[in-house]
């Protein structure tokens, strides 16, 4: 190989890598008439050129491929945190003990029991600090607008509202310039398993009360009803709002009673929407899965980052 047979093996190395990487010949290159006569005795050399260059092609194709899919699938996922309780949150009357007696309030005023979650710097999980059942409610958090004012008539004392299931979601990037997530929506599904029959899991479709979100930058609440069409409550749940004229029936106003009532195995949420500083459409999931830590007559109180100055 080559005229000077104390650099072959550079030779050939040079020739190897300069086909394998489609560079193109320059210093080194396949023979051609011109240079060496016997043409016969170079065929399996210019034959091992022609596919070196062949692999080379799909290595590179292949390698582009690859990398590319990476940054994409990262660049799809929404920087998104999920909560990882989930919020039952109804309206009862607070006695001098601080429990749930399951009676019509007489008054309108209807204290609801909060929570604030405090976030350590760097970090995306919290803390709930509930304050004491004696203490009265937070006036910072407003009413929530889902409940119904309270009217002292005799007449509709018992009509209790359904309770609102909420979970929530908060924007990593809020504090970013074009971290906001346009046209943002959320879907859910509940998926309950049926044992007493086939055994497999069949999921409905759970509706929201605001399910869009044009322009998510911070905080977003998913809230359901648990009213008589909703498939997260039993049948038997159903069917007692229904002749309750689909109001909560006041000996269900107690934690106890709220989570007995529930039926599912799987809550699954989905977000997807656009992102503001790549304008690459995103999407993230949270799995609830059964045994999912539920906070009954909890709210999801403020966000607080903690920065050290």
């Amino acid at each position: 190989f080559g005229y000077n047979p104390d650099t072959t093996l550079a030779d050939g190395f040079a020739l190897s890598w300069t086909t394998f990487t489609t560079v193109g010949y320059g210093m080194t290159y396949t023979s051609t008439g011109t240079d060496w006569d016997d043409q016969a005795s170079c065929s399996w050399i210019v034959f091992l050129c022609t596919a070196e260059s062949f692999v080379g092609l799909l290595y590179a194709g292949m390698c582009a491929a690859i990398l590319f899919g990476k940054i994409g699938r990262i660049q799809s996922h929404a920087q998104i945190t999920f909560s990882d309780a989930i919020c039952i949150q109804y309206k009862y009357e607070a006695n001098e003990d601080g429990q749930s007696p399951g009676t019509p309030m007489d008054s309108p005023e209807q204290p609801v029991r909060q929570t604030t979650i405090e976030f350590d710097e760097g970090s995306t999980t919290g803390t709930a600090v509930s304050p004491s059942p004696q203490s009265p409610a937070p006036t910072s958090i407003a009413t929530e607008s889902l409940f119904s004012p309270y009217t002292p008539d005799v007449n509709k004392s018992r009509n209790i509202p359904c309770p609102v299931l909420k979970f929530q979601l908060i924007n990593n990037l809020a504090n970013k310039r074009g971290g906001e997530i346009m046209d943002a929506s959320l879907k859910v599904v509940a998926g309950n398993t049926d044992f007493s029959r086939t055994g497999a899991t069949s999921y409905v479709k759970v509706n929201l009360v605001e399910f869009e979100h044009p322009f998510f930058s911070r905080v977003w609440h998913g809230c359901h009803r648990l009213n008589a069409q909703s498939p997260l409550l039993s049948p038997a749940a159903r069917e007692r709002i229904r002749r309750n004229g689909g109001y909560w029936p006041v000996d269900w106003c107690n934690p106890e009673s709220v989570r007995d009532n529930l039926m599912f195995s799987d809550f699954i949420v989905t977000l997807t929407g656009i992102a503001n500083i790549s304008a690459a459409t995103v999407h993230a999931y949270k799995r609830y899965k059964a045994g999912v830590r539920i906070s009954c007559s909890f709210i999801f109180g403020h966000v607080i980052e903690k920065i050290t100055l």
